[in-house]
């Protein structure tokens, strides 16, 4: 699993960044096993997004609706149900959860986001740095490189030194290609001097067409108070000159970054091959389940936005590839609705495991040996907690609604006509019809997922 790695940046997915996407392994997995086209997470920022993957819980029910959080004690956990089952079990790289990883024979993980280069390791016989200040040290391994790199160096020591009578899970958590989209040496030549092209609605106006949600100007590549603005414009001008405007710094910023952003998925997709390398190697390729995925999306310059958080398309759709030979057919694609609180059941299923009552998801095994099952979700949840962004809404295969705290204000978008959703068409009496039937999809989903009013986004402000 990689951290904001955008599908848009992978070749499989085709983008209008797919001629200059440095992804060869992940596409490779992609070919030979099933690649889906709409998962998406229920909250997109890194450490809820984290939890609902291993827990197989919504936010509101795992404890961890914002960064930094803790897993509730009494959430199940996917590494916990298959070391119970006698799998072996280890994790490696980004947590980004203040609480200890559970249920892994093995753990090496940084603290919060970690170091691009010489990364420091907290383990099942070190100290836990949990809720401690940001300032306070706390001792670990630390070790010389690029953080992928070693990363996967850990990895793979654990691979060779498992036991191979017994059945294994083994995690693999990248910090690429996260802000600021460092990368190794071996990728700084990548498309240098090549001028890549740009998203549809990069200089979209948005605080006319999104005042409430895109008009949080945050994460506008330009905006001074922003994370692009105060730690990236500096090293724009002397690569990507600019005539000062505005339309002129976006272009300039974007071309900055895109390039940076996909020299860090290149050094991704260079150890991936690593891994696929040693499988192949071991002779247990093919009888091994492989997933890549993200955390959530990233926006590359979609609506002038870089970062993730809101419930739009680049933000929120997530890359999912699942190589399974003896169970997938090579090559296939699925666009069913899925959320990331699925990949726990998924796990489990596969591994003949019952799924724990109180995981939210559903199994996409039926999905992965191309069946679909007749009672399919019809809409996917999303809820954002961070303070002066609260928002929930709903995504249906043709249709997004997105609500707000405290005001009658919402946006509608038909997918299927605007994809870039450019085109907010809130109050617009030719949808009138399409808007209340999502709404309908929206009240059901707010009692499916069990979500008290008290605890909605912007409930408490």
């Amino acid at each position: 699993m990689s951290d904001d790695h955008a599908l848009e940046a992978i070749g499989a997915y085709g983008s209008w960044l797919k001629k200059y996407c440095p992804t060869p392994t992940i596409d490779q997995l992609a070919a030979e096993g099933m690649r889906f086209t709409n998962v998406c997470c229920n909250n997109s920022i890194c450490s809820p997004s984290r939890a609902s993957i291993l827990t197989g819980q919504y936010s509101h029910k795992n404890g961890v609706p914002n960064l930094n959080g803790s897993i509730s004690e009494d959430s199940p956990q996917l590494a916990v149900g298959l070391k119970k089952a006698g799998y072996q079990t280890a994790v490696f790289g980004k947590w980004h959860l203040t609480s200890r990883p559970m249920g892994f024979d093995i753990y090496k993980v940084t603290r919060g986001q970690g170091s691009w280069f010489d990364p420091v390791f907290y383990t099942q016989n070190g100290q836990w740095y949990g809720r401690r200040k940001k300032r306070e040290t706390v001792p670990g391994e630390k070790h010389t490189g690029y953080c992928s790199d070693i990363y996967t160096d850990q990895a793979l020591a654990w691979l060779k030194a498992r036991d191979t009578k017994k059945p294994f899970c083994m995690m693999l958590h990248f910090k690429a290609p996260h802000h600021s989209y460092e990368y190794p040496e071996r990728w700084k030549d990548y498309l240098k001097d090549t001028l890549i092209p740009e998203p549809p609605s990069l200089h979209e106006d948005v605080e006319r067409t999104s005042p409430r949600l895109k008009g949080v100007h945050t994460w506008h590549m330009i905006h001074k108070n922003g994370y692009f603005g105060r730690h990236e414009m500096d090293e724009v001008p002397p690569m990507w000159p600019h005539d000062g405007t505005t339309r002129g710094k976006t272009t300039a910023a974007y071309q900055h970054m895109i390039h940076k952003y996909l020299r860090a998925v290149g050094a991704v997709d260079d150890n991936i091959k690593r891994v696929m390398d040693f499988l192949e190697q071991e002779n247990i390729k093919d009888e091994t389940v492989v997933i890549y995925t993200s955390d959530q999306g990233y926006w590359l310059g979609q609506h002038g936005l870089y970062d993730k958080r809101l419930i739009l398309e680049g933000s929120i759709k997530m890359p999912f590839i699942v190589r399974y030979p003896g169970e997938i057919k090579a090559g296939s694609v699925n666009d069913s609705l899925c959320s990331n609180v699925d990949f726990a059941p998924t796990l489990l299923g596969i591994a003949g495991i019952p799924v724990p009552k109180t995981m939210q998801g559903v199994s996409l095994r039926p999905l992965l040996q191309g069946r679909q099952p007749t009672n399919w979700r019809k809409g996917i949840w999303y809820a954002y907690w961070a303070t002066g962004h609260f928002h929930w809404g709903v995504r249906t295969r043709q249709h997004k609604l997105v609500r707000f705290p405290g005001t009658t204000d919402y946006e509608f978008y038909d997918l299927g006509k605007d994809p870039n959703e450019m085109n907010n068409l809130a109050g617009q009496p030719s949808y009138a019809r399409a808007t209340a039937q999502t709404e309908k999809i929206l009240e059901k989903l707010i009692k499916e997922v069990d979500i008290k009013p008290n605890q909605m986004p912007g409930a408490n402000r």
